[in-house]
């Protein structure tokens, strides 16, 4: 349960740092990205291979592609499943994109 009387810390984006695994959340929807790596020329440190950045959505590190729902303590199946199914249907973010949502995560 949370308590009222603790300030609810939230990110820049509005959603909490972590999820409560409380009934009551939000559906706890995850999914993972890719973002390639390659060593550089001079063979110094690892740099962003081109792949990553060509302005498409990022490829999903899921073998199969799909939102998990594992983790959601949420009491309703039927509901849950509905909210991953939408949750496939929004394209992965680019690189771009994703550097906004790790930058909002950060605050």
């Amino acid at each position: 349960m949370i308590d009222p009387h603790i300030p609810q810390s939230t990110r820049r984006d509005g959603n909490a740092h972590h999820y409560d695994y409380e009934p009551t959340s939000p559906h706890f929807i995850e999914q993972a990205v890719q973002v390639y790596l390659r060593l550089s020329e001079d063979g110094s440190r690892w740099i962003i291979d081109g792949p990553s950045v060509d302005g498409r959505p990022l490829d999903s590190a899921l073998s199969d592609h799909t939102a998990q729902r594992g983790e959601c303590a949420c009491n309703s199946p039927e509901e849950c499943e509905r909210a991953a199914s939408y949750a496939d249907q929004l394209p992965l973010p680019t690189a771009a994109e994703l550097v906004t949502l790790i930058t909002d995560a950060l605050d």
